[in-house]
């Protein structure tokens, strides 16, 4: 069958997801797939296609896991079922990390991604700040997480850092750090597990539901417990380094609720909106 036959078939009917799936199985661009309307498609790739956009349809499976990446920021990443698809909300995180670098002073400083997923937030941020950073932690508890953010990491940044991929239970790795992170600076990002159960149950698309890992998502029945926890595990550490800068993800009510619980040392400031309730929240602990 040619090409612009196989586009027309009326059986698919998100023209969209089709062309995607032809120009990734094809190597080609969308504008290409046009100019070569009449190159005659192989059998196995229809066949591929066919099975892909039935996926899609069928299983509400995401395009993204279907095609292994996802276009994010400007850069091509790798994804699989292991690891969230990036939101939106993410660029936000991306753009107010980097205001804040740049705002510091030209010292090298100590990255930590808790909770990577893929590395989405961190890789975006190194490419963007490439002489800001000289350590590197990436942290998940999910082992295949890592294995497909070591594989953006190699795919995308190529050298300059000491990085470490690392399953720990959240900043607990640090204690055995302790020498390296004396008197230094360090910039954290963890878009940790922050929505209500029902809340994921009563609005989140039944595709994400269906096939993004949960645990991503919801944290059992305290939504801001792991919040909690990195927080005491960060301030064992403060008397060591010379500050710490959290950005995190989080929605309006949670930050108020983590202020009054945290306001003697801690202090919150929400420095971007995604819409009317998510922000992203910039954490320091308060000097002494």
């Amino acid at each position: 069958m040619k090409l612009q036959s196989f586009i027309q078939d009326p059986a698919f009917k998100k023209k969209f997801v089709l062309e995607k799936l032809l120009c990734h199985y094809l190597n080609k661009t969308r504008t290409e797939l046009w100019i070569d309307a009449d190159q005659e498609i192989p059998e196995d790739i229809a066949e591929k296609v066919r099975e892909d956009y039935r996926a899609y349809e069928e299983d509400e499976k995401p395009l993204e896991y279907l095609l292994g990446y996802v276009e994010f920021f400007w850069t091509k990443f790798y994804v699989n079922e292991n690891t969230l698809v990036p939101r939106p909300e993410t660029e936000y995180m991306i753009s107010a990390v980097t205001e804040h670098v740049q705002e510091m002073e030209n010292n090298k400083k100590i990255l930590l991604d808790i909770w990577t997923w893929c590395w989405v937030l961190w890789c975006s941020v190194l490419l963007q700040n490439k002489e800001s950073f000289d350590e590197v932690f990436l942290v998940d508890i999910s082992e295949e997480a890592l294995k497909v953010a070591e594989k953006n990491y190699n795919n995308l940044i190529w050298d300059g850092y000491n990085t470490r991929f690392l399953k720990s239970n959240l900043c607990s790795f640090l204690e055995n750090e302790q020498e390296l992170i004396k008197d230094r600076d360090i910039i954290l990002v963890a878009n940790l597990p922050y929505i209500p159960n029902k809340t994921f149950e009563d609005n989140a698309p039944s595709n994400v539901q269906k096939w993004e890992p949960k645990v991503a998502f919801v944290w059992w029945d305290d939504w801001l417990d792991l919040y909690r926890v990195m927080f005491k595990q960060l301030k064992e550490l403060t008397k060591e380094i010379n500050s710490i800068s959290m950005f995190l993800e989080m929605m309006t009510w949670q930050v108020d609720i983590l202020r009054e619980e945290f306001w003697e040392y801690m202090e919150f400031e929400e420095v971007k909106t995604f819409h009317f309730n998510i922000r992203i929240v910039k954490a320091n602990f308060k000097k002494s």
